[in-house]
């Protein structure tokens, strides 16, 4: 432990002897200051691992010491020393960004558990797989994250990055699965020396899938004037990242198959046998379990797939990394603005408390289009609400709000119920523009029409004639990086 260095912040000397006398016997570093103003002092002229902090001081107190602490020094982990502990200072403290807080007087036992978990958390996000990455580990990646179904994610895209078999990612939109398929591509040995191909499957119409695919020879169908290879020749020797695999359609199932086995296929329009080496990476927010049982999704595709599977939690499963995306989206968008805008305590304790049907992305939303609004140097918790009012279903029920368990009394009825109430939301606050609504909700058109149908929002709820000009279909969308 001789790098661990401990800041210990109180006002009363028996307190902060009493836990100077407990970790210095476990080996740690431990420094005292009487109140924020020194700890702030102390914190620039050295490097410390943690600060245990008083609640209740002169001056700066504890919460607001957290709060300046966390602006300085992000991953900083900071406890809270109180002798009130309640929900409320709980809530707050998680909040603010506070790592952990401790009861008066401190249990040694519970003390040296609080930190062994925080250090441990610590040491794998300096030292882990993706560290390599960069300084930033995850973070470099835009993976943010402290929660433990996060750090379930973690571990999962370590062992994938060990490993050559295709990985399923599976999760709600929003929940960020891009950015996990970027991870494991990154993490690679020699990345950067082979390519990364994102195919968006259901942006994709139906009779262009194969051959966005598997290309074509020249004369396969009208429009083919030349031959062209597809998407899987341009990632050979690479990684492929098959985007909303759930949507793709039953007959090109068999091709991508055949090329899962044994690497081959043909394009389409010519005889020829053709041979890649390329590692999938398939996501989709869609139950496949359920697919196969219909008959739209091959049970043997399936389990080629699904190899190394992770799961992506929905963000009101992991609520605690509400402060920490918060601080990234801020900081994000705040270089973007050129502008300096906080978040408020009120507002922050707002979004603490929301089930997010938009999960991450619609976090970030919230916080990008707040720094535009913002009618001061902080996001105000009127401001966050004006936005959820906007996010209410078009009866005028926010959902945020319980749903009626007795109508729908199962989890699955209760998701579908908010996901539906989410894309109405977004189509009436755009006028019942198909287009616009997929723009805000960041989809391709043919997407959010797949949702729709899926969602069972028909003709009369879009007040006919609203999409109008979105009846055209739908094009592929791939890109290289």
């Amino acid at each position: 432990m001789d790098n661990l260095s401990i800041l210990i912040v109180d006002d009363e000397k028996i307190t902060a002897f009493y836990l100077k006398d407990i970790l210095t016997a476990a080996g740690y570093d431990v420094h005292l200051a009487q109140n924020g103003e020194e700890a702030l002092e102390q914190l620039g002229r050295r490097k410390f691992s943690l600060i245990i902090t008083d609640l209740v001081m002169p001056g700066i107190d504890g919460f607001a010491l957290v709060r300046r602490v966390k602006q300085l020094q992000p991953d900083l982990p900071v406890f809270i020393l109180t002798a009130h502990g309640s929900y409320d200072v709980a809530r707050k403290a998680q909040t603010i960004g506070a790592d952990d807080y401790l009861l008066k007087p401190v249990n040694p036992d519970q003390l040296h558990a609080a930190l062994g978990k925080t250090f441990e958390k610590s040491t794998r996000a300096k030292t882990g797989p993706l560290a390599k990455l960069g300084a930033e580990g995850y973070a470099a990646q835009n993976i943010i994250g402290a929660s433990e179904p996060m750090q379930e994610v973690f571990r999962l895209i370590d062992k994938a990055r060990h490993s050559k078999g295709h990985v399923l990612i599976r999760g709600e939109s929003g929940t960020g699965k891009e950015l996990v398929a970027r991870a494991i591509y990154s993490a690679e040995a020699n990345a950067a020396a082979h390519g990364f191909v994102i195919v968006n499957c259901c942006a994709i119409s139906e009779g262009l899938i194969e051959s966005e695919l598997f290309g074509h020879a020249k004369g396969a169908f009208s429009g083919a004037v030349g031959d062209r290879e597809g998407l899987f020749e341009v990632a050979d020797n690479g990684t492929i990242f098959l985007d909303e695999i759930g949507d793709i359609p039953l007959r090109s199932q068999t091709k991508l198959l055949r090329i899962l086995q044994e690497g081959e296929f043909r394009r389409v329009g010519e005889n020829k046998v053709r041979h890649v080496n390329v590692r999938v990476i398939a996501a989709t927010n869609r139950n496949l379990e359920e697919a196969i049982k219909s008959g739209h999704f091959r049970e043997d595709l399936y389990y080629r797939l699904n190899v190394i599977p992770i799961g992506l939690p929905p963000l009101r499963a992991r609520i605690a990394d509400v402060p920490q995306l918060v601080r990234h989206f801020l900081a994000k968008h705040q270089k973007r603005h050129a502008a300096k805008v906080g978040l408020g305590d009120d507002a922050m304790e707002l979004l603490s408390g929301y089930s997010f049907p938009g999960n991450i992305r619609e976090l970030e939303n919230i916080i990008q289009r707040g720094i535009s609004f913002a009618k001061g140097p902080l996001i105000s918790r009127s401001e966050v609400e004006a936005y959820l009012k906007s996010a209410t279903a078009p009866n005028g029920q926010a959902l945020v709000v319980a749903l009626d368990t007795q109508t729908y009394p199962t989890l699955k009825g209760h998701l579908r119920k908010i996901e539906r109430d989410f894309v109405l939301a977004r189509l009436q606050n755009c006028g019942w523009s198909v287009s616009e609504a997929a723009k805000v909700m960041e989809i391709t058109r043919t997407a959010l029409h797949n949702k729709m149908k899926k969602l069972g929002i028909n003709g009369k709820e879009l007040r006919l004639g609203g999409e109008g000009a979105d009846r055209k279909g739908g094009s592929g969308l791939a890109r290289k990086s």
